[in-house]
């Protein structure tokens, strides 16, 4: 086996299909990244069993073959190299890379070791803007739950339904949700799936880090089996296993409506947020956020509290843009910080009921389909 390449290309390409490695793995092959040269084409593949990514690549191929090598050792040589052509050789059991002046020989493992990853032979595919995904990516799988004592929260729903594909992820203290268009379906099947939320994060940073202007469409094709996905972009390729059992019945829990609406500038109520945070890290990490109102003109005020024994206390005061009654409602300001970081626009809207109700905070577009629902900490009298 013997392929030329220049530097970028092998970097760039590396880099992407370096996605599912194990590098603290019990098995040693699955550190290793299966390279295979043909026609002047070279294909990078990586696995955990779970995910598996493969990226692809012209190349001066001079001798055909596979081979597998500790992909982050690969990788990490590769990127520290000038730019120029790479020469990438197989001699016996290890592989010489080289190029003006520096060499390296890294032991390699036999590619028939490296495991079979299945292939979806029939499914249902379907195209996305990749701006698209990649935002409502970001707006949904942080609230994704990282204990795994129910694995069904550790996963994003996606539901595709009448052109449009849901994305909703919760851990039982909020939940994002946003509707992205579907750009291309062959049929207007209904299908509901779980993917792992790891993984499908790791699209959206595919998408971002390797694919220039992340313009362009995404390809997902479920499997009729309903247990895996592809994704494909460009050149790369990450497939995952699907979560099985059912997502929790989530609409449930969104109120109908709220009686109070707060229009608020969001760099504001975050530099209050971060204020309150001094003194809420040791009661909890609870922030107290009051809504008052100024009577029959749609001005208010919103109030933001914390305190700790030991630490003192704080109150900061912003005007809002409010209709409704009013009302107190505290929250774990982390909550409340990560859901603001994602949304898009100078101001954002908050809603809420009484402070035992869950509040919701959107962005102020109306045509905007993200929403994010953070349930409410009791208040001590």
């Amino acid at each position: 086996m013997k392929f030329k390449i220049s530097q970028s290309d092998f970097s760039k390409t590396l880099s992407a299909a370096s996605r599912s490695i194990l590098t603290k793995a019990n098995l040693p092959i699955l550190s290793n990244v299966l390279i295979s040269a043909s026609r002047n084409k070279l294909e990078i593949l990586s696995t955990n069993l779970e995910t598996a990514t493969k990226a692809s690549i012209s190349c001066k191929t001079e001798i055909e073959g596979k081979i597998t090598i500790p992909g982050r050792t690969l990788l990490e040589f590769i990127s520290q190299l000038p730019e120029g052509e790479v020469t990438f050789e197989k001699l016996g059991e290890e592989v010489l890379v080289s190029t003006k002046g520096y060499n390296a020989r890294i032991p390699t493992i036999a590619p028939e070791e490296f495991p079979a990853i299945p292939k979806i032979e029939k499914g249902y595919e379907v195209k996305i803007k990749t701006e698209d995904f990649v935002k409502g990516v970001d707006e949904v799988a942080f609230c994704a739950a990282q204990d795994e004592g129910r694995p069904i929260l550790t996963g994003v729903l996606c539901e595709f339904k009448g052109g449009k594909l849901s994305l909703v992820a919760t851990d039982g203290y909020r939940l994002s949700f946003r509707e992205i268009p579907i750009e291309k379906s062959p049929s207007e099947k209904n299908i509901k799936i779980v993917v792992p939320a790891r993984a499908i994060s790791e699209v959206a940073k595919v998408i971002v880090e390797n694919i220039e202007g992340e313009t362009g469409d995404l390809s997902l094709v479920v499997a009729d089996s309903l247990n895996q996905i592809n994704f494909k972009v460009a050149n790369v390729e990450f497939t995952s296993r699907l979560i099985e059992g059912e997502f929790p019945g989530w609409q449930k829990i969104i109120p109908s409506s709220f009686t109070t609406k707060a229009r608020l500038p969001k760099s504001e109520f975050i530099k209050l947020v971060r204020i309150a945070a001094i003194f809420a890290r040791d009661s909890g990490n609870i922030v107290r956020l009051k809504l008052e109102s100024a009577g029959a003109s749609k001005k208010g005020a919103l109030t933001v509290l914390s305190s700790a024994a030991q630490v003192g206390s704080t109150d900061a005061q912003i005007e809002a843009e409010m209709t409704g009654k009013g009302g107190e409602i505290a929250f774990n300001f982390r909550y409340l910080l990560e859901v603001l970081s994602i949304i898009g626009g100078e101001e954002v809207n908050f809603e809420m009921i009484e402070s035992l109700n869950p509040g919701r905070i959107t962005a102020t577009d109306e045509k905007d389909s993200f929403f994010h629902i953070i349930m409410p900490v009791r208040l001590q009298v």
